[in-house]
């Protein structure tokens, strides 16, 4: 199973106002192009919001005036696609989709790709230290059935959680590992219980030393009602520390890697669950340290 991450620099050809999830320029302008499926609720396709400056560009429920992509300007953007074959490269390669011209609903754009990266998924890990930071750029959506024990999920209510509690996170990230890894690549113990148990164990093992997390309200689009469609999450960040035993904390780090190329939680198809995770720029030497002296500051992507 590989894993191809395309990053893309868009250029509106004219100021044009943006959908309210600007992911919707990407998913247009690429269409039938993208290979998508479905395992399970779990789709292969993540497509990431526009990008200013570091900064993701969606519509907040509230927000005084529409989005406005300027004539010029270079955003940058990712399309994620996890499949069994290299068919999207392959697609990209023929018909000439690394630098093309789109018009769309939402207004004329140049749109080219300065890299695309394919790992198998079973190669993909990371270096990751005891302390790390967790970036959540676009509204998290994760449902509380993710941590309902197997024979009680069907009688749990669907919510979102509004915390990025690391159970939700990881139970979420074991199920798409899972659904798409080759039998032999899955990881825990693979079973019906697998996502729970991991939950747990992250939620015992994953210390919060510091964070700064709000609610959002996204503005979606409208149904064919002419109703405005939303979607509640949240964003921010939370520095951790892992208590994990080596087995463990190579699990935690082999899924946070999946997660900074696919995202997180639901509507990751449409920009949500955008995460990044950050490493402290230097070796931490001050074993004194309490939590309330961390701050955002000294870290790296």
């Amino acid at each position: 199973m590989l894993v191809q991450v395309a990053r893309l620099a868009v250029v509106p050809l004219a100021d044009c106002v943006a959908p309210p999830v600007t992911s919707k320029i990407l998913k247009y302008c690429y269409g039938g192009n993208i290979p998508r499926r479905i395992v399970g609720s779990l789709i292969n396709v993540s497509i990431s919001m526009l990008f200013r400056s570091g900064r993701a560009l969606y519509s907040i429920d509230g927000a005084p005036e529409p989005l406005v992509l300027k004539a010029g300007e270079r955003y940058s953007a990712r399309l994620s696609i996890v499949d069994s074959t290299a068919d999207f490269v392959d697609r990209v390669n023929k018909l000439g989709l690394d630098s093309f011209n789109c018009e769309s609903p939402y207004g004329s754009y140049h749109i080219s790709i300065s890299e695309i990266e394919v790992v198998p998924l079973e190669k993909l890990g990371m270096d990751l230290p005891r302390v790390f930071k967790v970036v959540f750029h676009t509204p998290t959506i994760l449902n509380s059935k993710l941590m309902s024990p197997p024979p009680l999920a069907s009688k749990v209510a669907a919510a979102h959680k509004l915390m990025p509690q690391p159970s939700f996170i990881f139970s979420h990230l074991l199920r798409f590992w899972n659904a798409y890894a080759p039998p032999e690549r899955k990881l825990g113990k693979p079973s019906e219980w697998a996502p729970y148990l991991l939950g747990r164990m992250a939620d015992v093992s994953l210390v919060e030393l510091d964070y700064r997390v709000r609610a959002v309200t996204a503005v979606v689009g409208k149904d064919d009602r002419g109703r405005l469609r939303k979607s509640r999450g949240f964003v921010g960040w939370v520095v951790y520390e892992s208590k994990a035993n080596r087995k463990l904390h190579d699990i935690v780090s082999k899924l946070l890697a999946l997660a900074s190329l696919v995202g997180v939680g639901r509507s990751r198809g449409l920009g949500f669950g955008h995460v990044s995770v950050e490493v402290p720029a230097t070796p931490e030497i001050e074993p004194k340290e309490t939590p309330n002296s961390r701050n955002a500051e000294g870290w790296r992507t």
